[in-house]
């Protein structure tokens, strides 16, 4: 039995960028469904608040890992790891159910963009801290010849 390196191709992040954004984009058309009236033509502060700081959350973490900043990893991933976490509770409480047999196309598309998007925080949060590990640990088992 053999054991070697695993060479890893690099992590590409334009898919999960444009996800990402694709989620946040979705918001608007979310808000305009359910929430927007003549007597309420403007999301909640707290609501604009919220979205942005979690936006820049994901872009402050997105670019100090672009440009190798020692924190840039763990403010990434602290943020696919909520994004994950927040998902995967839906799933957990069987919500996911309810939203996805609202009668609304629009609205179960904004559903399944966001599960789509937190698919993607858990895969790529994965691949990151995979790639990060200390290179030891990663190592494949052939067997045969």
């Amino acid at each position: 039995m053999k054991t070697q390196r695993v060479a890893s191709a690099p992590v590409k992040l334009m898919p999960l960028v444009a996800i990402t954004l694709a989620n946040y984009a979705a918001q608007v058309p979310y808000y305009l469904h359910n929430d927007y009236s003549p007597h309420h033509v403007l999301p909640g502060v707290r609501a604009v608040a919220l979205m942005a700081a979690t936006l820049a959350w994901f872009a402050l973490g997105l670019a100090g890992f672009m440009r190798h900043r020692r924190w840039g990893l763990p403010v990434l991933a602290s943020f696919l790891a909520a994004e994950a976490v927040f998902y995967a509770g839906t799933f957990a409480t069987g919500i996911f159910i309810l939203q996805l047999e609202n009668h609304s196309y629009l609205l179960r598309t904004v559903f399944v963009i966001g599960y789509i998007s937190g698919a993607a925080a858990a895969y790529y949060l994965f691949r990151l801290l995979r790639e990060r590990a200390p290179r030891g640990l990663r190592v494949r088992v052939d067997v045969g010849d």
